[in-house]
């Protein structure tokens, strides 16, 4: 008799915990950002911290500044700003937005 009320107090345990389980909705994931994600900077409109921030010395970062504005950002190594290793390792995180050109009428 004790048995047969253990076996039956494991299988309502068993039972119910399956009708939990299958009601709890899994949570929607959200997609984790890493902690050092690189910004990007348009090179027209970025300040000096922010191409310091990038990894580019201060130095370099006021002839960028200094020389603007830029049509590409293939034009900081056509205008000797970077070299070209310069340019290769932080050209990802860089963008030369034109400047808006607009008239009133």
């Amino acid at each position: 008799m004790l048995r047969r009320n253990v076996i039956g107090i494991v299988a309502v345990a068993l039972f119910s915990t399956a009708a939990l389980a299958a009601q709890i909705k899994e949570m929607p994931r959200t997609p984790i950002k890493p902690i050092n994600e690189s910004k990007i900077v348009d090179i027209n409109t970025g300040t000096e911290s922010d191409f310091v921030n990038l990894g580019i010395d201060r130095a370099v970062a006021k002839k960028i500044v200094d020389g603007r504005p830029y049509r590409t950002k293939r034009d900081l190594v056509t205008r000797q700003v970077l070299t070209r290793d310069q340019y290769d390792k932080f050209k990802s995180s860089l963008v030369a937005k034109r400047p808006s050109t607009s008239k009133k009428g």
